[in-house]
Formats: C-alpha cells, structure tokens, sequence
C-alpha cells in the first residue's frame, strides 16, 4: 500500500471515529436534556402520593367504595365525599398513563414505583368507570392502559431489569 493510500485510510478512519464519538455524545447530550426536562414532573408525581389526601384516598378506595357505592350510576354521580377519593386518584393515574404512553416517562419508573397499586386501584374502580362509559363517555383510558402495563409487566420483573438489589437486616450472629 502506497503512503499516500495509507493516510487516505488513516484519515478516513479518524472520520469515522470522529462521528460516531460525536453520534454518542450528542445521544447522552439529548438524554440528559430530557432528563432534566421530565425531573420536575417526577418529583411533582412523587410528591402527590405521598400527601395524606393520597392515601386516604388509596385506603377508601380500598376498603369501603365498593361496599358502600354499586358501580350501577358509574362513577359521575357518587356522592361527594367518595367522589372525591375517585377523582383524586383516578386522575392522578389517568394523567401518569398520559406521561408513559406519549413516552414522556419511563413506564419502569412508574411500575417500579407503583405497579401494585395501579393494579388494585384499577380493579376495584374498573366497574365504575366501564358502567360510566356506557352512561356518558370513555373515560380513563390512559389510567386503564397504565393498569394492562402494570398487570403484564409486574413490579417484580421491573425490579429485576433494572438490577435493583436486596440487602436484608443482619442478624446479630451475621455479624461476627
């Protein structure tokens, strides 16, 4: 190979080591601007769940909404106070299906996170909201492709791609 062939190649392949480096740089670049864009939304989402509304909401739901109230009327025409438990968490869920379904956020974040409540939360507020579909419109769709997410992907296997590791308590003969 002449010299001049030779530095042909050399430059050639410093070209393409020069893009792909530039490819990857600009790939990590983009990620981390999405990232910083979707924190603000996380950390709201996170911050929602944990005020006290929340659970009680959660536990209502729970315990007493179907023992209390048949889905026969949907879920529209419940009285206040139950209506307000509803809401509350059927919209916090419905706007979180939002977020994973236009990949706004990871749909493991959400099902690492939530995955078990989503299922539950769903099967007891299904009735109420298929009996409201067939009354008025289609409601919480977005809460329910959340639910079929978390019900086919469990919270466990989520836990598992992601390498999350356990550490249980020692015991006191584990420590000598």
């Amino acid at each position: 190979m002449s010299l001049s062939a030779a530095s042909t190649v050399l430059a050639l392949a410093i070209s393409v080591i020069s893009l792909a480096t530039s490819a990857v740089v600009s790939a990590r670049q983009l990620r981390l601007a999405n990232n910083s864009n979707v924190l603000p939304v996380v950390v709201e989402l996170f911050r929602e769940t944990r005020q006290p509304e929340f659970s009680r909401a959660i536990e209502y739901i729970s315990l007493d909404l179907a023992r209390e109230h048949s889905p026969d009327s949907g879920y529209r025409r419940l009285p206040e106070e139950p209506l307000r438990h509803v809401r509350l968490v059927s919209l916090f869920y419905d706007d979180v299906g939002k977020l994973v379904a236009h990949g706004v956020v990871d749909e493991r974040l959400i099902i690492g996170s939530y995955g078990p409540n989503i299922v539950n939360m769903w099967e007891v507020l299904a009735p109420y909201f298929y009996r409201e579909r067939e009354l008025t419109t289609k409601a919480m769709v977005y809460f329910e492709d959340l639910a079929h997410r978390a019900r086919t992907r469990p919270q466990a296997r989520v836990h598992s791609e992601l390498g999350l590791e356990t550490s249980p308590p020692l015991r006191p003969s584990d420590s000598d």
